[in-house]
């Protein structure tokens, strides 16, 4: 038995021990032991793998797998963060890193696209939300979670790569250009009968002041309502979806959260400071609306100070903590599950918009037939 083997048993032994003198002292509080037999098992694969797989892996190796594994099959979005993925992560929530621009979640045998972001690689190729990626360059993506994905898409500016993908029963091949996608998550401009219209890509650190410089921007010039466009938005950081929810309200629950470690518990509410001045509000969604964007629109939505217009979100009613391992390494961790102003958790159903549209009849060409008729709406209460 290697070194690194006899450790990995040590240790688990003695874990087990610790915990079940834990649990002798402490009876009346159930506390469960560390199971044995369960350990036993895993040494014994272990082993096997390490002695007889063809491949042949290192024992540090094989414990990075098992770390993977570990983390890959509790739910879609925990996961293990090595030094470049860990990297990626801090250089996107940051605004700029090199890749095509999609946002993603492993779903079965293939890779879900959860969004393509606005102007990037993926958006300009066609890609759409919805799709279900199969290959990266020839290799399938059966089994890989989000990191091991994204290393793939990953690559040298101006280098290119081939997507293969499942889109209503047929499939498509795209070969898109690796770019640096510089995420400014918020553009707005004043639409015809004095409209601010404000679009959130994703939610960064710097979201909720940009936000509120470019409202005050589009007051200055006369805006009467505002238009904001959530569509395609994945996500991204809770607190900047939070902040961006309280630019719209002044009083209210924002969201609340719910995890089994009561630091994670939280209630997130408005504040009396009003950046939107209360001026008449129309959200737009579609199922590429996901995470923090349903954060902000289920808070709207629930405290009647906007309606939803579009389709159902994604449905992602869940938070990752990041997890800093040492300087370098990380693990991304489901921690809690949020809950709407009204109790509602999202996972897996998403939010139902108050006008329901056919967003399939906005054209290929570009004609966007939704915002056209949102912007119909939010007029005709002026």
């Amino acid at each position: 038995m290697t070194q690194a083997l006899r450790t990995l048993t040590n240790y688990a032994v003695a874990c087990s021990l610790a915990l079940l003198s834990l649990s002798h002292a402490h009876a009346d509080q159930h506390t469960p032991t560390v199971p044995l037999a369960a350990i036993s098992d895993f040494v014994s694969v272990y082993e096997r793998v390490r002695t007889e797989h063809v491949q042949g892996y290192t024992d540090e190796q094989l414990l990075q797998l098992a770390l993977k594994g570990l983390l890959l099959k509790l739910d879609p979005y925990s996961e293990y963060l090595d030094e470049a993925a860990t990297q990626a992560l801090e250089e996107a929530t940051s605004g700029s890193y090199v890749g095509i621009g999609i946002e993603i979640e492993p779903a079965g045998h293939h890779i879900l696209v959860i969004t393509p972001l606005d102007h990037s690689p993926a958006a300009k190729a066609g890609i759409k939300a919805g799709d279900l990626i199969s290959h990266i360059n020839n290799r399938h993506v059966k089994g890989l979670d989000s990191t091991e994905v994204s290393q793939l898409i990953s690559g040298p500016k101006g280098s290119s790569l081939n997507i293969r993908l499942l889109r209503n029963g047929k499939e498509y091949s795209y070969t898109i250009q690796r770019q640096r996608i510089q995420l400014n998550s918020v553009r707005s401009e004043l639409k015809s009968g004095n409209i601010g219209y404000i679009r959130i890509s994703q939610f960064q650190e710097n979201t909720p002041a940009d936000l509120i410089k470019q409202m005050q921007e589009l007051r200055n010039r006369g805006a009467k309502a505002w238009l904001l466009d959530l569509r395609n938005n994945p996500g991204g950081l809770i607190d900047s979806g939070v902040a961006v929810a309280d630019a719209f309200l002044t009083k209210g629950i924002i969201v609340t959260t719910k995890g089994r470690q009561e630091y994670n518990n939280f209630i997130y509410e408005a504040n009396a400071l009003d950046p939107s001045e209360q001026l008449p509000t129309l959200a737009m969604i579609n199922r590429g609306s996901a995470s923090a964007a349903e954060i902000v629109a289920a808070a709207l939505q629930d405290n009647g100070r906007a309606k939803l217009i579009g389709e159902q979100s994604f449905g992602k009613g869940s938070v990752q903590s990041l997890i800093a391992l040492d300087e370098k390494r990380s693990i991304k961790l489901t921690t809690a599950h949020y809950y709407t102003p009204k109790g509602k958790n999202l996972n897996n159903q998403g939010i139902s918009p108050n006008i329901k549209l056919n967003m399939a009849s906005d054209s290929e060409a570009g004609t966007d037939n939704t915002l056209a008729t949102a912007l119909a709406r939010l007029q005709r209460q002026l």
